[in-house]
This record gives structure tokens, sequence and C-alpha cells, in this order.
């Protein structure tokens, strides 16, 4: 069987005899795949994003028997995927040096549910020293925080602990070795995450985030032991069950709770996590996009990493894109997602309900792009490649945009400004760096109105850490917007419901 391996070295092709599994023909490539368990599909760390007959999805490896045609990509580092390792931060003052013990080191972790990142400082100084990043393995137990949640629910909470343990001192032992430090010079660690990554990293289990009245076992803003990392690990602060840590360092990177005019803070994320306000105050809410923009339920969806489309822009006759890495397009990820739905309702190929629209509606090339996947419409952004979306892609990327989109708004109300009163929309997390301010308007992800002071701030959770291991102020800072900020429970709220409904067109 002929099977197409894309991993950080290239591409290249291979035969393998029928019933092989996928982890045999990467072994037998001389592919270094994680297999701690031996092939026997009990570790999750062998896990591959398979291309084949049945789809785009993340298999196990071991589990996984090959097929003629299929194509495999081997996320086997960080540098695979897209992160964003830095970000916009206020300036903080640095702990004078007489407060430090001589040498000592801290690290500060921004654990997301895709990714997790790692900064080595210098404690005396605040310097900077090393960055390292990679995947979070927790991925082979679902994209999102409710599929974490209920692999909790169903006895694999020490599982996803050791997992995301192993990788935090994998990541701490890598900007060691590259300052050329020992693990005895870590004296302090701070660590971001929403509210059930820092459960599981705590080995807590988030089961009770997961349904009403949505209450976690701790908010924390208190210190754990990280065994292999730090004895002195101290874990951001929790607003509620699904605005946290995370969260609470972004606003302490952007400043929010010193900014003269109200700000929106938007981290675009399988939980929409948001906040506004400014020195008056600060309210938070989470709204539950779910994971289409991370490449999650779009059939042709996948991570921003190697053989991903990560753009989309109209050409003289054909729809034009680009591609991560040197090899043909896999799927498209989601920044080129919201792209492509922006072109695509310029161009009239989808409408403003979402409807893809018939062949016979569409002249010229446009009409070329409208082909039938199985039974079910679809749009082509690569007809060579297979690459497409379906109208069931269209609804739910309409379902992720409307819940941030109302969640925004909804803020808005409840605080009582309008959108011209707004300062700046901050955009934070990976996904925000990469996305199109103009397009995410178009298809209404945020209010169009907002469009001309809208601008990314990279990954705050991970720059507010730093500020808060390095710096008292920051500390100070971080107090000030816990006390500050109000939640807002959206499931509640009539005036959500009454935007959701409003959002769902493309206007």
């Amino acid at each position: 069987m002929q099977l197409t391996i894309i991993a950080d070295d290239g591409s290249r092709e291979l035969d393998a005899a029928s019933g092989t599994s996928v982890l045999r023909a990467l072994q037998e490539q001389g592919l270094a795949i994680n297999a701690a368990c031996g092939g026997n599909g009990t570790c999750g760390k062998c896990r591959v994003l398979v291309r084949s007959g049945e789809g785009l999805g993340y298999r196990l490896a071991c589990q996984t028997a090959v097929e003629d045609g299929m194509r495999i990509i081997v996320e086997r580092t960080g540098g695979e995927l897209s992160i964003e390792e830095t970000g916009f931060t206020m300036p903080y003052k640095v702990d004078t040096a007489g407060d430090v013990v001589p040498g000592a080191l801290g690290l500060a972790f921004d654990i997301g549910t895709t990714t997790v990142v790692c900064h080595l400082h210098r404690l005396a100084d605040g310097k900077r020293l090393a960055t390292a990043s990679c995947a979070n393995p927790q991925m082979v137990f679902g994209a999102d925080v409710i599929s974490r949640i209920n692999a909790s629910m169903e006895g694999h909470l020490d599982t996803m602990a050791e997992l995301i343990g192993s990788t935090l001192r994998g990541l701490a032992g890598t900007v060691l070795s590259q300052a050329g430090a020992e693990e005895t010079d870590v004296a302090h660690a701070v660590v971001a995450g929403n509210t059930v990554m820092e459960h599981i990293a705590c080995g807590l289990p988030p089961d009770g985030i997961g349904a009403s009245p949505f209450e976690p076992l701790s908010l924390f803003g208190d210190e754990h032991v990280l065994a292999g990392v730090c004895d002195h690990s101290f874990f951001m602060p929790c607003i509620a069950g699904y605005v946290g840590g995370d969260i609470t360092a972004g606003l302490v990177a952007v400043g929010l709770q010193r900014r003269e005019r109200p700000c929106l803070f938007v981290d675009v994320g399988t939980n929409g996590e948001m906040a506004i306000g400014c020195r008056d105050g600060i309210i938070a809410c989470a709204t539950a996009a779910g994971p289409a923009f991370e490449g999650a339920n779009i059939e042709c969806g996948m991570p921003a990493g190697q053989g991903a489309i990560s753009r989309v822009s109209v050409g003289e006759e054909s729809l034009e894109f680009e591609v991560t890495g040197d090899v043909e397009p896999v799927g498209i990820c989601g920044s080129a997602l919201i792209e492509a739905l922006a072109v695509l309702l310029d161009l009239g190929v989808v409408d403003e309900t979402g409807r893809i629209a018939d062949v016979d509606e569409l002249e010229g090339w446009c009409a070329g792009l409208v082909g039938e996947v199985g039974e079910a419409r679809a749009v082509f952004i690569s007809r060579e490649s297979g690459i497409y979306l379906t109208q069931r892609d269209i609804r739910n990327i309409q379902l992720a945009k409307a819940a941030i989109c109302a969640g925004a708004l909804t803020l808005l109300e409840v605080y009582g400004i309008d959108l011209a009163e707004v300062d700046e929309l901050l955009i934070a997390g990976g996904f925000g760096s990469s996305i199109d301010v103009r397009a995410a308007a178009r298809i209404g992800l945020f209010p169009s109105g907002l469009a001309d002071r809208a601008r990314s701030v990279g990954n705050a959770a991970g720059e507010g850490a730093s500020a808060v291991l390095v710096s008292e102020e920051a500390r100070n800072a971080l107090e000030q917007v816990v006390d500050a900020c109000g939640y807002l429970e959206l499931s509640a709220s009539p005036a959500f419901n009454g935007y959701y409904v409003d959002s769902m067109d493309f206007d």
C-alpha cells in the first residue's frame, strides 16, 4: 500500500504491507515516534493526524491500520505546530536583586488546551533566558475542555495529569539546557491555564466544571508542587469554571486594571473567554464557541501546522492559498477558515444565511468551486488536494462565531457602554495572532465596528505569567484584577440568547 508521511524533515512516499499498523510503518522508516506502552494502545502518546477514506482526524498510530493513499502527519515536536510563544505586555518593575537569591531562576508556564509554552527567567533582573513550546499531549483525549472533563469522569484523570506533568518536566529541561542551568537553580514557577488545565496539572478532577452550577474544586491563586519541576509553583487565580488563570494572566499583561477607557479582551478559543473593563471595574464571561477554529468538527480542518492551508485569497480566476511547510496541503486551519469564508461571502458563493449557492446561481469560475462530496454540497478550496468546506462545516463556523460575537455584545450591554466607547479590542492567544482582522469582522466573529480598533496581543497568558514571576508590581496588579473582576454567566442571560440569534447570519 502506498502511503505519504509528512514530518518535520519533509514528506516521503513509502510502501507498507496490508495489515501493518501506522506505528510499525513509521518505525520502519526510522521516525522516532513516542510509544511508551509498546503499541498496546494504553499510553496515548503515538497520536498522529491521518487523512484517509474516513476523513481527517487524530488517531493512535498503534491502533490504526494502513490504507492505500493514506496521508500521515507526524507532529513530533513543537516545531510542527505554529505556536505563539510571546506577546504584548505592559512594563512592570522587576523585583530588586537584593530580594532574590543570586543565580536563582524561575519558570513561567502557559498550559493551553492545545499548546504549552515555557519561559525561563533570571529572577535577579527578570531577563528571559530561554523559551520552549510543544503541543499539549492531552489532545489524544479530545480538542476542547469538555472532552477533557469527560475523560476525567471516565477515569483518565491520572493519565492526563501524567501527560501534562511529563510535558512540563520536558519543557523545563529544555530551557534549562539552553541556558546551561540545572534543575536545582529553579526557585519558583508560575502556571497559567484555563480552570480545567490547572485542575488536571494538579491532579484535581475538573468534573464539577462540566455541569451546572459549573463549580470547580479550586479557583487557585496558591502554590502547588509540580513534581520534577518546582516545589513552589504558583497557579494563577481563576475567576470561574470557564474563566481561568490564563485570562487573569492576560489581563495583567495588557494592564486592563489601569486603563482609563474600557477595552474588550477576547481569547478566541474553545471557551471564548473575554472581559471588558478599565480601572473602574472589569466583567468577564465565557461562551461555548467549540473547537471549530482549532480545526475540529470541520471535515478538512486541522491545527495550524505542517500541511495546513493557512491563508486564502482571491486570484484572477481561482482561489489562492498558502500552505505551512514545503508540502502538499492536507487540511485547513482556523485562520484560513475565516479568510476562506470571508472570500466566499464576497464572491456570493456563500450567502448571508450561510447557505452554499447552487451552481446555476453562480457565474464564471466561481461556479467551479461548488460540488458534491458524497451527498453533501461543498465548496472546494483546492479540488486537486481534495480540501473543501461542507454546508455542515459552515454551520459549525457560524455557531462558533455567533457565540463569540454575542458574548462580546452582551458584555457591552451589561457594562453599560456601546461600541463607540470601546477604546481597543485586544485579541489574545495563538489563534488571535494569526487571524486577519478584516476577515474576522467580515464573518462577524466580533462586531464589525471594532475592526479599526482591533489588535493582536499574542500569548498574553504567558507574558502575564512571566510578569507575575519576576515582579511584585505585577503581583499587586493581579490582586487588583481579581478584586475588580465580576463574572457574567451567559447561559442565564436573555440578552445573550437574543444576540446569539442575531449574530448567526453573515451580515
